[in-house]
């Protein structure tokens, strides 16, 4: 991604050590590491949580594929159909005696 070699690199350490002086440099150079290593850990975090979601989307679509080809060769999608029509119709209303 970006190409930064040596000689970069010495010459932001010189420019850093002219502009904050020696005194404040280490402490500059502690906080860009841990800083560094925050953004470090939470790319890995983001790209886990990444990898996991993908991977239990496709394991949910596998589930479903199989579950379907269990319904055809079963033939449990028209009893799955007649339970649910049964279920979902409206039940009779009780009649009161006076």
């Amino acid at each position: 991604m970006f190409d930064v070699g040596f000689s970069e690199l010495l010459l932001l350490a010189v420019i850093a050590l002219v502009v904050l002086g020696p005194e404040k440099l280490p402490h500059a150079a502690r906080m860009t590491g841990a800083w560094v290593g925050r953004i470090r850990r939470m790319i890995v975090s983001v790209q886990a949580d990444i990898e996991n979601e993908v991977a239990a989307a496709e394991m949910r679509e596998r589930i479903k594929q199989e579950m379907e080809k269990v319904k055809a060769a079963s033939g449990l999608d028209e009893a799955q159909d007649a339970l649910n029509t049964a279920l979902e119709a409206p039940k009779p209303e009780r009649i009161e005696k006076p």
